[in-house]
């Protein structure tokens, strides 16, 4: 009996000593947030930023590491504890000497004013409050001028920075005929002067296009004019919907609306191809016909991306088009963006 009790013991002894450790290693993932870079979550979970090239090599799929898309899931690094805590300066010796490449992008501010781009949404955006009146006795309104807001949030202060904008009529898919959403266009900023007992005082910093009374406002978001071109799925295809300033001809910086946002892979500094299908007939006495190649009328650089939406502007062209028009992505090699961004000016991804 005594015997059974040693071996029982050292059963379990065994046992225990050969079942894997709950610390001997962990899988993490990480939900992207809006201004995580791999440098932050590094430093977040391990307490050492530098080892983002390590995480950046594990996930393939990040193009930019400076640059991550909000509700992209991050595999995190594997690690085992005991060997963090013995080694942990090794892995700084190590990775210190790799700082964040300086990664070059494309310059859009000399093809469109970002701040003004609005965008087109299946839904109406709820404004944050409008214009309900203004100091001086005009009917237009324009840089510098004072007026009064109403806001429908709490915890509005002085300086805080709202977008003015007004939201069109329902927008119709070219294709299909039916109700497709709804244009929202940017007029101009405003920051917030005082507060008074029921209403702001506000000045118009920026104006894009005229401003009137009961115009709407949501927060001012500056964004930034240097993009990033990245490689598209070629498997998605999109179609133009609509235009900034209702344009019937789409041409060189045009700014458009395609009826593709981040649901469908679609991702700030995709390319698309504006294409024409063609057909020709190759035996005139059978009628037969064959499919050529399309025509590419144009580029468009992915500005900004929505859940259903996004917008993009024109960046080259060969020929003018209409909303409508069928867009494909342009794919190319890891490093090896379209020939034509080369001419435009570069800047650095921060």
């Amino acid at each position: 009996m005594k015997s059974k009790g040693i071996y029982l013991v050292l059963f379990l002894f065994l046992a225990l000593s050969l079942s894997p450790s709950s610390s001997a290693g962990k899988k993490l993932t990480h939900i992207v947030k809006q201004g995580d870079t791999l440098w932050s979550v590094c430093e977040q979970y391990y307490g050492d930023p530098y080892l983002w090239p390590e995480l950046w090599e594990m996930n393939k799929f990040i193009t930019n590491p400076h640059w991550l898309h909000p509700g992209d899931v991050i595999k995190l690094l594997e690690y085992e504890e005991e060997e963090q805590k013995a080694q942990p300066a090794r892995k700084i010796v190590e990775l210190e000497k790799q700082p964040m490449k300086k990664l070059m992008g494309i310059d859009v501010s000399s093809l469109t004013n970002t701040r003004a781009l609005g965008f087109l949404s299946q839904e109406r955006i709820g404004p944050w409050g409008r214009i309900f009146d203004f100091k001086a006795k005009k009917i237009l309104l324009g840089k510098d001028d004072i007026v009064y807001v109403k806001m429908y949030k709490e915890d509005i202060k002085p300086g805080d920075a709202f977008t003015i904008y007004n939201i069109s009529d329902p927008v119709n898919h070219p294709l299909t005929g039916e109700e497709f959403g709804y244009i929202h266009s940017f007029k101009g900023i405003l920051k917030i002067e005082k507060a008074q007992k029921d209403y702001y005082v506000a000045k118009i910093s920026e104006s894009f296009r005229t401003v009137y009374k009961d115009d709407l406002l949501i927060p001012y978001d500056p964004g930034s004019p240097c993009i990033f071109p990245i490689p598209c799925p070629d498997t998605l295809t999109a179609h133009v919907v609509a235009s900034k300033d209702n344009l019937n001809l789409l041409g060189l910086y045009s700014v458009v609306y395609i009826d593709a946002g981040h649901n469908m892979g679609a991702r700030r500094g995709h390319v698309f191809d504006a294409i024409e299908e063609r057909e020709s007939i190759s035996d005139p006495q059978k009628e037969e016909t064959v499919a050529l190649p399309p025509d590419i009328l144009g580029k468009i650089l992915v500005l900004e991306t929505r859940e259903n939406t996004s917008n993009g502007v024109v960046f080259w062209v060969s020929k003018e088009f209409t909303n409508g028009i069928k867009i494909r992505p342009q794919t190319w090699h890891e490093g090896e963006p379209p020939g034509e961004l080369a001419i435009l000016p570069t800047c650095p991804i921060e």
